[in-house]
């Protein structure tokens, strides 16, 4: 019983410091403090959104974003999210050096919509805004 008891203890602990500095898909994943503003960076999208344009239902289409790092620290791509699951991403998970680029790619999976579609992605990143949208669309045909 004691060992139970100690065993679910133990558990509810490490599941919540293995939650903290992350929330759910609904929240900020990460928050930077005032005293991480030295961390922070800029960057500069050439282009934040793509229209995909007329889109066979079933079909699979895929765009990559430039993101460019024009600060003087790393710009670190903390996480990427969206809404839908028809949209599947690829993100650099290494830091992104100062004056380098790199690449969002988006796949955008058209089974099972119609009509026009449009999908905004949230970047979370070390810049002073905390995040950056992306948003693509399409228009789905039969």
């Amino acid at each position: 019983m004691n060992i139970t008891i100690i065993s679910y203890a133990v558990a509810g602990t490490l599941l919540l410091h293995a939650c903290k500095g992350k929330e759910g898909r609904n929240g900020d994943p990460f928050r930077f403090h005032a005293s991480d503003s030295t961390r922070l960076t800029r960057v500069e999208l050439p282009e934040t959104m793509f229209d995909f344009g007329k889109v066979a239902r079933g079909e699979i289409v895929s765009h990559a974003f430039s993101v460019k790092n024009t600060g003087d620290k790393d710009l670190i791509i903390i996480d990427v999210l969206t809404g839908c699951g028809c949209t599947s991403l690829d993100f650099p998970r290494r830091p992104v050096k100062p004056g380098k680029s790199g690449k969002i790619e988006v796949k955008f999976n058209s089974n099972g919509l119609h009509g026009l579609q449009h999908k905004t992605i949230h970047v979370y990143a070390n810049v002073r805004e905390r995040r950056f949208e992306l948003l693509v669309k399409a228009s789905i045909q039969n």
